[in-house]
């Protein structure tokens, strides 16, 4: 019988002598390291995702900026195929630009000039030709959507960009891709959801929901919370002025309260300030809602309060326990 000209011979996988077989030396000669402690790890796929506006690009700018200051990364490659100039002169790129020449390389769509990049096509491209050289490099793409061909809907559209994502991890100090949410529905809570296929979360190592907090001139304050983590990543909040081009680390618990929570915050402290010989839990928590009532304003709910109070311990106020009968004292500091 004539052999089909469409099939293919199958050929034998010895997988117990597969070049991709581990040892334990090759796990011993690897030395992940911290390039920003309890946030991003070496050789990690990284999302941050948001909704329009809310800062995720300066955020992760400025987060690779604080890198390049700390010298835990030599390089910065920054892809941007989404904003305009006159968004980048805000940021304070060109001030940027100056103080990291050559350790900075940003393309952005926005350059008047022939495009010599195909955004589609880029991250194949790249990732033939990822090596080791590029160990000590961080590469962001912003936003991801410009890179793919396609509905960002579906895997089968977009595993192959995001195999050949995860490929550069394995060379560059980090791989970090921007993504965009969903237009959220009329409640104004946000379900933290990111726009596009599973692939998209699943895919990445780490994944970070950005969300704006506070914006005032120059002053820019996000919370970016874990919403994937394989490692020991913890939620952080930032402080980012670009009109000194900084970045901070800040109290995440602190930037994180919503409105209420906030509000309650603040009467204890006041509160807890007029009882230098300390006030208990149940006293202090009545008072409060006393104060809000008065006030006419909404807070969190009790049990809410008693949780948000003890998060606060030592920052605002020092909290001493009576192990006998489990009461709690807050004092002034």
């Amino acid at each position: 019988m004539e052999k089909d000209k469409n099939s293919k011979t199958s050929k034998a996988i010895d997988l117990e002598n597969s070049n991709l077989l581990l040892t334990p030396k090759d796990i011993a000669d690897y030395n992940p390291k911290w390039l920003i402690n309890g946030f991003a790890e070496s050789n990690k796929l990284i999302s941050l995702y948001a909704m329009p506006g809310s800062g995720k690009s300066l955020t992760a700018l400025y987060l690779a900026v604080y890198m390049l200051e700390n010298k835990v990364i030599k390089k910065v490659i920054y892809v941007d195929m989404d904003n305009g100039l006159g968004t980048l002169k805000n940021r304070g790129l060109e001030q940027i630009l100056n103080k990291y020449e050559g350790q900075l390389k940003y393309i952005s769509s926005a350059k008047k000039a022939k495009k010599d990049i195909d955004p589609k096509t880029l991250i194949f491209s790249l990732s033939e030709t990822a090596n080791e050289s590029h160990k000590d490099t961080l590469i962001i793409f912003d936003s991801i959507r410009n890179f793919i061909s396609g509905s960002m809907s579906y895997d089968d559209v977009v595993m192959p960009t995001l195999d050949q994502l995860q490929k550069m991890r394995d060379y560059y100090a980090g791989v970090w891709f921007l993504n965009h949410q969903s237009k959220q529905d009329f409640t104004g809570e946000n379900n933290k959801a990111y726009k596009g296929a599973t692939a998209f979360f699943d895919s990445c190592d780490e994944a970070y929901f950005v969300k704006k907090r506070e914006r005032k001139e120059n002053i820019l304050i996000v919370t970016l919370e874990p919403m994937k983590q394989r490692d020991d990543t913890q939620p952080q909040a930032v402080i980012i002025n670009t009109a000194n081009l900084s970045l901070e680390f800040n109290d995440y618990a602190f930037y994180s309260m919503n409105e209420k929570q906030s509000v309650a915050l603040e009467y204890a402290k006041n509160i807890i300030k007029d009882y230098p010989n300390g006030i208990n839990l149940k006293n202090l928590t009545a008072e409060i809602k006393r104060m809000a009532k008065f006030d006419e304003v909404e807070i969190c709910g009790i049990h809410a309060i008693k949780n948000l109070l003890k998060q606060f311990d030592g920052k605002f106020y020092k909290i001493i326990s009576n192990d006998i009968k489990n009461f709690l004292t807050f004092y002034p500091l």
